[in-house]
């Protein structure tokens, strides 16, 4: 995959992050499913932002924290904003951080609540 590649793909991600789910946190990664289907993580660490996708479908997206933090799960691409290195892509990486987060913690929702369901 080319490297401007993944930048598009991670849009469409938050693009549609309704279809981002089942997000767990370990540390500083998130790891989420998306569709229902393609497992990933993003971590920040270092000031650099990292994406992993999980290709494999010999495990669930659960058990990949415990697994990689032992390092017994090596299957995944990796993608970083230090191999990018363009302003789009760390914009890019860091939105995305922020919509799984978002998603962990139901933000838009209370945001929703606080402002009212009647404005939109």
């Amino acid at each position: 995959m080319s490297n401007t590649k993944i930048v598009q793909v991670i849009n469409t991600m938050i693009s549609n992050k309704e279809k981002i789910s089942q997000v767990i946190r370990e540390d500083n990664e998130f790891y989420f499913l998306y569709d229902n289907k393609f497992k990933w993580s993003i971590l920040f660490s270092g000031d650099e932002y990292y994406i992993k996708f999980y290709p494999k479908d010999d495990i669930q997206i659960y058990d990949i924290p415990s697994q990689t933090s032992w390092g017994g799960y090596k299957d995944f691409v990796l993608y970083s904003t230090e191999e990018l290195k363009t302003r789009e892509a760390r914009e890019t990486f860091a939105e995305l951080y922020q919509v799984t987060a978002d998603q962990l913690y139901g933000i838009d929702d209370i945001f929703d609540s606080i402002i009212g369901d009647d404005l939109f």
